[in-house]
């Protein structure tokens, strides 16, 4: 989970408390936990992977202030933009978009300073996926003439990295700075590198590896600031700049939008205000928290929440969640802020009515013993999230069937429901070439299929790889799971996109097609950055049941 550190003195009058009593006590309230505290600085664990407004001092100091006092107004008195960037096309296929405003009027400090360094890394780290869905900049607005083209570079484009004394070529940038050499992989594809310039051809930045030192060194003094958000995903680029200037609003800074003009025509103001809205019923909400709605004063606890516009009807109630917030999907979200506001703590036990003895379900005890063969067999079972991204699936490991799209994801990471156990294992995999071959990987988890074109089910499945191994080498895996399971074992012929042809085949269970089984494509091997063969299975878990 997410860990900041905050100075006291920057920490305090932010969150506009005179002291740490009660402290562990309120940070509840944003799901943390006090990870340590002296005279001069607090640590503070996050617990909340979908909230990362909170994974910095302004967020947590807001959450603190709205907590104690009410909802509090966000960019709500931004002008009409007055610059704009223009978006080349030679992007598209590389890291397309882009968020941007400025900020004047707050006249940075060290402990603010420091503030935005660690935000910066805090979100693009981990909300921004190590930089690839969002990386952010910042540059001392005095220094820049609009309007910014973001575009495409030769690898050849000189300039003065952030921290080096000379100028140095964008490729020299990613072979011998510590930066480069961290993020080069997310460029590897392409023979261009995007480049932020100013009208008068300065390079702004190289993202997203370093700042240019002339243009986008940020010191103690600054008034005037850009900011910029580039990435492959627009929800995450868009939401990160947003955050980013909620909090430089909290400051005392005034925002002001930046116009984005995309190569299609498309025109975005960015930070984009978002305004998701939420319902509940009164009578679900008495259900599932235990007390009556009618008795709660919801608007209360909404705006202690930092929810805006509530309305609170006869039989339910409407809210819409603070722009730097896209967690709310469910009447459940708005629900659980509701008890987040009440207080775990102050809500009354109720007694279960009747007890009952737990035991593990059938497929449970099916996967245990499937997992004791495998363990024997001398595999290893890794364990991932149901959700992936559709790049994962249909893309790198060429699934045929598409998976099921989630229709408002927080990130595109997680932005389909997982149709398939092998990309699973072949991401492990490829990260594991360090290891001593052979590589014997399982997991059993849950899949989410199409029966049809409209319905859809859910099925345990079980998958297995092996790295520097051949269609015999897991075809004997598969065979000891059957021959110890007293299960009969064919195969048949059969092409799939994921394999290599000829080298695949169907799985028969009791004369009964139930899998795939299969060495990978080189194709597939190469997009994971994967250099040894790999061969692999999947199949219903169900279809081992004896």
């Amino acid at each position: 989970m997410p860990k900041i550190e905050i100075p006291l003195k920057d920490f305090l009058p932010l969150a506009e408390m005179d002291n740490t009593e009660n402290l562990e006590k309120l940070l509840e309230s944003l799901k943390a936990e006090l990870d340590g505290l002296n005279e001069e600085t607090v640590k503070i664990e996050l617990n909340d992977t979908n909230r990362p407004d909170l994974w910095t001092a302004e967020g947590v100091a807001r959450g603190l202030r709205c907590w104690k006092n009410g909802a509090e107004s966000h960019l709500d008195s931004m002008a009409d933009p007055a610059v704009h960037i223009d978006v080349h096309s030679g992007l598209k296929e590389m890291r397309p978009f882009i968020a941007a405003f400025t900020a004047d009027g707050w006249t940075v400090d060290e402990d603010g300073l420091a503030s935005l360094i660690t935000a910066q890394e805090k979100i693009a780290s981990s909300f921004g996926k190590e930089r690839k869905t969002a990386a952010i900049g910042f540059y001392p607005l005095d220094g820049i003439s609009f309007p910014v083209s973001y575009g495409t570079s030769s690898p050849e484009t000189r300039f003065r990295p952030l921290g080096e004394e000379t100028e140095m070529t964008l490729s020299e940038v990613l072979e011998k700075t510590e930066a480069g050499l961290k993020y080069a992989g997310l460029l590897s594809d392409f023979k261009e590198y995007p480049v932020l310039r100013d009208s008068s051809g300065a390079v702004l930045s190289f993202p997203p590896v370093l700042n240019s030192h002339a243009t986008g060194r940020v010191v103690s003094g600054d008034s005037r600031l850009f900011c910029e958000v580039t990435g492959t995903d627009w929800h995450t680029v868009n939401l990160t700049a947003t955050i980013l200037a909620c909090n430089l609003e909290d400051r005392g800074a005034v925002i002001c939008p930046v116009e984005i003009r995309y190569p299609d025509g498309e025109v975005t103001v960015t930070p984009v205000l978002y305004r998701d809205t939420l319902t509940a019923g009164f009578k679900e909400i008495t259900g599932v928290i235990g007390t009556d709605a009618d008795e709660l004063d919801i608007e209360a606890l909404l705006s202690k929440m930092d929810y805006r516009e509530i309305e609170v009807g006869e039989d339910s109630v409407t809210a819409v969640m603070p722009p730097y917030r896209r967690d709310g999907i469910h009447p459940r979200d708005l629900m659980e802020d509701i008890v987040i506001a009440m207080g775990l703590n102050n809500m009354e036990p109720i007694l279960p009515s009747e007890y009952t003895v737990g035991s593990a379900s059938s497929v449970e005890i099916l996967a245990c013993s499937v997992k004791s063969l495998l363990v024997g067999a001398g595999c290893e079972e890794i364990m991932r999230p149901i959700l992936t991204s559709f790049d994962k699936i249909s893309i790198r490991t060429r699934t045929p069937e598409p998976p099921i799209r989630i229709s408002n994801p927080m990130t595109a990471e997680y932005g389909v429901v997982s149709n398939t156990l092998l990309p699973a294992l072949l991401e492990v995999e490829s990260s594991s070439g360090h290891a001593a071959f052979p590589h014997r990987l399982f997991t059993v988890g849950e899949v989410l299929c199409r029966i049809d074109s409209s319905l859809c089910h859910t099925q345990m499945n079980l998958a297995v790889s092996t790295g520097d191994g051949d269609f015999g080498a897991v075809h004997s895996i598969l065979g000891i799971i059957c021959h110890l399971r007293g299960l009969d074992l064919s195969l048949k012929p059969l092409d799939d996109s994921r394999f290599i042809p000829g080298r695949s085949a169907a799985i028969l269970i009791n004369g009964e097609e139930v899998g795939i089984l299969g060495e990978f494509h080189p194709g597939v091997l190469e997009s994971w950055g994967i250099a040894v063969p790999v061969a692999g299975f999947e199949l219903p878990l169900e279809s081992l049941r004896v």
